[in-house]
């Protein structure tokens, strides 16, 4: 073994451990989440409310929720592959929507290592543009939610003390500025990571720099600013789609058509609540930060905690059989064992 194998090795096992730890810490945490509203709800009358829900408004969020995925996958096929020529739309739809669907079944965020590898393989994109093409997905759907969530706490009347209200949106305002910043001027943040590593020399600020970088140059990869706006606005909608899966869930247990802002507000924090970690799929701070927000706009906490595990339930279980369907229908061809067999050769 030379030299930079050995390095890679070890690196390798580095990220393995980390990788555990922040596994067993998501395990911990969405545990305690999950006790802590077990705990502090009447999970029999929960269960009575789920036992009445419609079905219609289901159905139609869940056709919103297909819609949602079939943009999304478009959206990365063009962050890969702007012009077109190299990846096809239709062979690409598919591997994307597994990757969700095995990330929420397993551990170590393998189902973003599968998308990783398998566009690298069936397209023969290197894998670092596959993985750039992935961060600015992330920042994409980081500055749209926050954008989401900055409208709907705009716009509803909540319960919350006005100072609280007004910090929040005061964070929520400078994050979607930063956001900004990072998808719109590449140039501007490789500046301030070589001026931070200039007046900072530590090994922290070193390892923040490469990766500001890393993202600045994904960014710059994928286009103009103009086409990045463009993708911004189109992030902004899917999300706005993806929030009707709560509003449907919200309907369907009865919850007042009129008071859309609601599930809006609780669709928007508890999915900025899953950066916390959690179980595999997000079970324990989904629901947690899902039922506070429903809390703070004055929805009792029954309602709150059966709309919030309708609605997960809705964007889980989806992408879940999709992964395991799509999985036993390669067989030979299954992503896991040709991860493997690459590994080895």
């Amino acid at each position: 073994m030379d030299r930079a194998a050995a390095g890679a090795g070890g690196n390798a096992g580095s990220k393995k451990g980390g990788g555990q730890l922040r596994f067993w810490l998501g395990a911990l945490v969405g545990a305690v989440f999950l006790g802590l509203l077990w705990t502090s709800v009447d999970m029999a009358a929960v269960g009575a409310l789920l036992a009445r829900a419609s079905w219609p408004p289901l159905v139609l969020a869940l056709l919103a929720y297909g819609l949602d995925f079939l943009l999304r996958a478009w959206r990365f096929r063009v962050l890969l592959d702007p012009g077109g020529r190299q990846v096809p739309f239709g062979p690409s739809v598919a591997p994307f929507v597994a990757s969700f669907g095995i990330s929420d079944i397993l551990p170590f965020r393998l189902g973003d290592v599968f998308r990783v590898y398998w566009f690298h393989r069936s397209f023969s994109l290197p894998m670092g543009h596959v993985l750039g093409a992935m961060v600015v997905e992330r920042v994409l759907d980081l500055v749209s939610i926050l954008m989401v969530a900055g409208l709907a706490l705009l716009l509803v009347d909540t319960a919350l003390p006005a100072e609280i209200v007004a910090q929040f949106r005061l964070v929520l305002l400078v994050a979607v500025g930063a956001s900004l910043l990072v998808l719109l001027s590449p140039g501007a943040i490789e500046a301030v990571a070589g001026w931070a590593e200039r007046t900072f020399p530590l090994s922290l600020v070193a390892r923040i720099a490469q990766t500001a970088r890393s993202v600045a140059g994904a960014v710059r990869g994928t286009g103009d600013p103009r086409r990045i706006l463009g993708m911004v606005l189109l992030s902004f909608a899917l999300w706005l789609l993806e929030s009707l899966v709560m509003f449907g869930a919200w309907v369907s247990l009865g919850g007042e058509v009129g008071g859309a802002l609601k599930p809006l507000v609780a669709f928007a924090f508890s999915t900025l609540g899953t950066l916390v970690p959690a179980l595999p799929g997000h079970f324990g701070s989904y629901e947690f930060f899902g039922m506070l927000s429903y809390r703070a706009v004055g929805v009792d906490a029954e309602q709150a905690t059966a709309t919030i595990l309708l609605a997960h339930l809705l964007l889980w279980l989806p992408t879940a059989l999709f992964a395991l369907g799509w999985l036993v229908s390669m067989r030979r061809e299954s992503p896991l064992l040709v991860m493997k067999a690459g590994q080895a050769g």
